[in-house]
């Protein structure tokens, strides 16, 4: 939900050159990274690193497009221009080694 808001208000201020949706609208791509983490993650984000950006984006399903014409380009099928509903439906994999705050000695992974 954050995300489409952060590529929707960046469209709205005439920012689509930094991060947009594809024309077809199921994907989208940060064209300018440095722009970017300078002038939009800060204001959606606590950390500025776009490193930890695309790990984010990585556990929330999110894969990297390596070929054709959106190559660059980050894809999720329930992320979808005009589509802001189906974000509810995207959920974050836990992360291994994480265990609420308590690490449990008795646990071999």
């Amino acid at each position: 939900d954050k995300l489409y808001r952060l590529i929707e208000d960046a469209q709205a201020e005439g920012k689509s050159d930094i991060i947009s949706f594809f024309s077809h609208g199921r994907a989208f791509a940060i064209q300018d990274p440095d722009r970017f983490r300078e002038e939009i993650m800060p204001r959606f984000f606590r950390q500025t690193k776009l490193a930890s950006f695309q790990r984010q984006l990585n556990l929330y399903g999110f894969r990297r497009i390596t070929r054709g014409p959106d190559s660059g380009g980050y894809y999720h099928a329930m992320f979808v221009r005009s589509r802001p509903d189906l974000c509810s439906y995207m959920r974050r994999t836990k992360v291994r080694g994480q265990h609420g705050g308590t690490l449990n000695r008795d646990d071999p992974n």
